[in-house]
């Protein structure tokens, strides 16, 4: 990868082009179809958070971060291709870092040509790369399209990365789906080499199948916090929307509810025949080998579902185990009164929650598990004004 493709005199008016784009955006003014769709929607989110005259990126912790690193099992999965990462980064003058579903860098590894250039700008452990906090950027950016993603130059937010290229990869876990990381792999921009982005995604591919496996929590599995996911006798299924309502129904109604109760939860006044929803229950019975009984209607195996587990724990004052598992409101389009009102009660609980918490490091796991949100990320701000008053 140390060989660069395209020619140096293609680099540089490449590199002149965008910085005039760039240099046009951030004085006010419109840019040209040239820049590449995600990289100008990024400059606008960008733009809402942060002014384009930092010198660094913000940081974390170094000792907290690994801690958080040694636990991760982002740090198991790695754990084989760590050799490989840092033959690679050597010989393609490169510095190389995984990082968490929040855009935190857990680990990092530079060769002589980039240690310098990395610790400068906070591209080093502990280092906040998520797009709010550093602005357009390859760690950023793949995290939230979760797609691999290359930017170089000037594409880059905030000038103290404008002589670099970055190629960054999602880290998805096979089973659930879910990004677990981002790898990276940057260097200077006259070493821009088409290969550098087919290096990261091979590697990030294999740090993923090295994921360990997610063990069953019970015969079905609810999962609506977030990105729906059901999983059946260890198997991922499909739901329709209607279908994810009336399971979630059901989970919170283990001792069964009649037709009339039931059609009250899930339609409300709305003009729906009973019929109609015999139908739709008899399909999901269909689905989960008729493991769903009537008169009363409920489900007739052990289940596991996020957002009755969550509520547990928030009952337990166990805030710890509550912010790891909440990722996001439950089934946010519904509009099933039952729904409606476990989703409106939980938010309302998790936002005190997350208003009364003073462990910063608390918060940073909530991230971790959750992504960007607002609240804790104004929350962990309060958190820091306290501290330097």
């Amino acid at each position: 990868m140390g060989r660069v493709i395209q020619e140096p005199q293609d680099l540089l008016q490449r590199r002149s082009d965008i910085a005039t784009q760039w240099e046009s955006f951030v004085s006010g003014d419109s840019v040209d179809d040239d820049v590449r769709f995600e990289i100008a929607a990024s400059w606008k989110r960008s733009a809402t958070h942060l002014t384009a005259n930092k010198s660094f990126a913000p940081t974390e912790d170094s000792q907290m971060i690994e801690k958080r690193w040694q636990k991760s099992v982002l740090a198991v999965a790695a754990a084989k291709q760590q050799d490989n990462i840092k033959q690679l980064a050597k010989e393609g003058e490169l510095v190389a870092a995984i990082a968490d579903p929040c855009g935190i860098l857990l680990w990092t590894y530079a060769s002589k040509h980039m240690v310098s250039r990395a610790e400068n700008v906070h591209f080093h452990q502990g280092g906040r790369w998520d797009e709010p906090s550093a602005g357009t950027n390859a760690v950023g950016l793949s995290l939230r399209l979760k797609q691999a993603v290359t930017v170089f130059s000037s594409e880059h937010y905030q000038p103290f990365v404008h002589d670099w290229v970055c190629y960054a990869a999602p880290i998805i876990h096979p089973e659930s789906g879910q990004c677990v990381g981002i790898l990276d792999l940057s260097t200077t921009w006259k070493r821009h080499t088409p290969l550098g982005q087919a290096a990261v995604n091979d590697m990030a591919r294999s740090i993923a199948t090295a994921l360990p496996l997610e063990q069953p929590k019970a015969a079905l599995e609810v999962h609506v916090l977030g990105q729906p996911r059901i999983v059946f006798k260890g198997k991922k299924i499909n739901l329709t929307n209607r279908q994810l309502e009336i399971l979630c129904i059901l989970a919170l109604h283990p001792q069964g509810l009649h037709l009339d109760a039931f059609h009250a939860a899930l339609y409300g006044d709305a003009c729906v025949s009973s019929t109609t929803l015999k139908a739709e229950i008899s399909h999901l019975r269909q689905i989960l080998d008729g493991q769903i009984a009537s008169r009363p209607y409920q489900l007739t195996m052990p289940f596991w579902a996020d957002f009755v587990e969550i509520w547990h724990f928030l009952k337990q004052h166990d805030t710890h185990e509550a912010m790891a598992l909440y990722r996001a409101p439950m089934l946010l389009t519904s509009q099933s009164p039952s729904i409606e009102e476990w989703r409106t009660c939980l938010d309302a609980t998790m936002q005190q929650c997350i208003h009364h918490c003073d462990d910063a490091s608390l918060l940073m796991e909530h991230m971790h598990q959750a992504g960007e949100d607002l609240a804790v990320q104004e929350r962990l701000t309060e958190i820091a004004a306290l501290k330097e008053a």
